[in-house]
């Protein structure tokens, strides 16, 4: 099959297109561990920012913040979060890693880094540094257009 130049000239298109790729190669990578990209953005971040909450997690990520509930309560389930109540506000919850988190981070770690380099391979050191500048700067300035805008700090 040929490519329809007027598809493949479209940046939306080849976002969404390496989007699909990404998310192909990192669940081949990683299905052992069930552990789908948002989940493991999400047990990233609690484990680099203990007693993080979730408005906080979906501001950082770029999430619904239903959505984040949801699936902290499913990785609260399955042992590898916990949630406490918030010291400084009753009505919010702190989400911590728990020990069986940090273990399938640990193990997991180097399965996600593979499915990274996989979707980058094609492209030389430079290259990647490059793209990673270019996407960055892009969704940088893009960030207001999103249903769910990062939130940064000034």
């Amino acid at each position: 099959m040929k490519k329809a130049r007027v598809i493949w000239s479209r940046p939306g298109f080849l976002v969404r297109r390496l989007h699909q790729i990404h998310m192909a190669i990192f669940l081949k990578e990683c299905a052992a561990e069930q552990v789908t990209p948002i989940q493991w953005g999400i047990l990233t971040l609690v484990s680099a920012s203990s007693g993080i909450g979730h408005v906080e997690i979906a501001d950082e990520l770029g999430l619904d913040r239903s959505n984040v509930a949801n699936v902290v309560d499913r990785l609260t389930r399955r042992g590898l979060l916990k949630q406490t109540i918030n010291e400084k506000d009753r009505r919010k919850k702190a989400v911590h890693i728990a020990p069986a988190g940090r273990k399938l981070m640990k193990a997991f770690e180097a399965k996600a880094r593979r499915a990274q380099r996989r979707l980058l391979e094609v492209l030389s050191d430079e290259e990647r540094h490059t793209f990673m500048t270019l996407l960055e700067r892009l969704v940088d300035h893009n960030n207001e257009f999103s249903r769910a805008p990062i939130r940064f700090e000034d």
